[in-house]
């Protein structure tokens, strides 16, 4: 016989203390007699079905990694998921590892041809659900950074730093100064056309070392950060999110102008 776990779910505890609990269970308890399924669990959880997880899809998981269940029901698809994205999540999981999917009051299973259309329209607009998502968070970022608002994700460039009191970005003293060292230095030594690229880059590096200027956690400085700086058009005011370049609010280490020089 094939193995069953039955997941049941109300919103809120006073749905929990009503007939909703015991009626699905009912229901799920009825399908596997009739069907010959053993049931292994009812797993109850009381959340909002607008999660993308919770506790008793987790217990599920786990089941079906352990290979206890075959089978998965619930009284009615509703009561598994009403987020799409986590429906959706939370079918292809099943679907991987090939366990059947029932909505016992529906008449519902992903084996066969009706169930496996509602349960495919269900994992569309999850996914449609997902990209809506996605672009609402793209676009407020854009907004932000056309705005000259949004902070710095990541690490900040060396010779910055953020402020504890508000968190704005603001200068590190001693690192830009070196940043401010090494444009103006690069600048001058790019006017040399004698020496070739490559002995400017460990002339300016063995300068770098001479004045005792190091980079974080007191390491010397190497060809690659000098490459990554000349190219970083955040020391001259420009915050970049995806296409989009703007002139920020953060403090200019060096100019536009002396940027341009070097490119």
């Amino acid at each position: 016989m094939k193995r069953a776990v039955g997941i049941i779910r109300v919103s809120s505890l006073s749905q929990e203390t009503n007939s909703s609990l015991d009626f699905q269970k009912e229901q799920i308890v009825l399908y596997s007699k009739m069907n010959e399924l053993t049931l292994v669990d009812v797993i109850s959880d009381v959340c909002s079905g607008g999660l993308t997880t919770r506790e008793g899809i987790e217990k599920v998981k786990k089941m079906v990694l352990d290979g206890k269940v075959d089978v998965v029901l619930t009284s009615k698809a509703d009561r598994i998921f009403r987020s799409m994205l986590g429906f959706s999540k939370f079918f292809s999981f099943l679907k991987e590892h090939d366990i059947e999917l029932v909505s016992c009051s529906e008449g519902l299973s992903n084996k066969n041809k009706t169930g496996e259309l509602v349960f495919n329209l269900m994992m569309s607009v999850g996914a449609y659900e997902k990209n809506m998502i996605r672009e609402r968070v793209v676009s407020g970022k854009v907004s932000k950074v056309k705005s000259g608002t949004r902070s710095f994700g990541g690490r900040l460039p060396f010779g910055y730093t953020t402020s504890t009191e508000d968190g704005s970005i603001i200068l590190e003293p001693t690192e830009s100064k070196i940043v401010s060292y090494i444009f103006k230095k690069s600048n001058q030594l790019s006017k040399n056309e004698k020496l070739s690229p490559y002995k400017k880059t460990q002339r300016l590096l063995k300068l770098l070392k001479v004045r005792g200027f190091k980079y974080r956690d007191g390491k010397d400085f190497k060809s690659y950060h000098l490459k990554i700086f000349l190219n970083n058009e955040f020391y001259f005011g420009n915050m970049t999110y995806g296409d989009v370049v703007v002139s920020h609010v953060h403090p200019k280490i060096i100019s536009k102008r002396l940027f341009n020089q070097l490119h």
